[in-house]
């Protein structure tokens, strides 16, 4: 049951058992000095870094969004392939990519 605080206004709260909690004064924005009275230039504005991988990153995450989650041509093409007996698996072909998939994955196989 999570417990309820009243009184946060910036005096001690108490807990219940006769001990109060210490009171933590409301934050000042950042700049302001500590008597209240603010520096001749005012509060700094807000701004945000975007990094060049974050925005690959968000690039991608957009990429995977957008891009539909099944092939539909692919699994026709390859239900035909198998339907008809004509497909086939490439064994060397499929330890190829595996390896190219550690290696670009940081693993040290070669």
């Amino acid at each position: 049951m999570p417990n309820r605080i009243n009184q946060l206004d910036g005096r001690a709260v108490s807990t219940g058992n006769g001990g109060a909690v210490e009171s933590i004064p409301p934050a000042r924005p950042v700049g302001s000095a500590a008597g209240g009275a603010s520096g001749g230039a005012g509060p700094a504005p807000d701004s945000v870094h975007i990094t060049a991988s974050g925005r690959a990153l968000a690039a991608l995450s957009q990429a995977v969004q957008e891009a539909p989650e099944v092939d539909a041509a692919r699994v026709s093409t390859l239900q035909q392939s198998i339907g008809s007996g004509n497909y086939s698996v490439d064994a060397d072909r499929i330890a190829a990519r595996m390896l190219q998939l550690e290696q670009d994955l940081g693993g040290n196989a070669q």
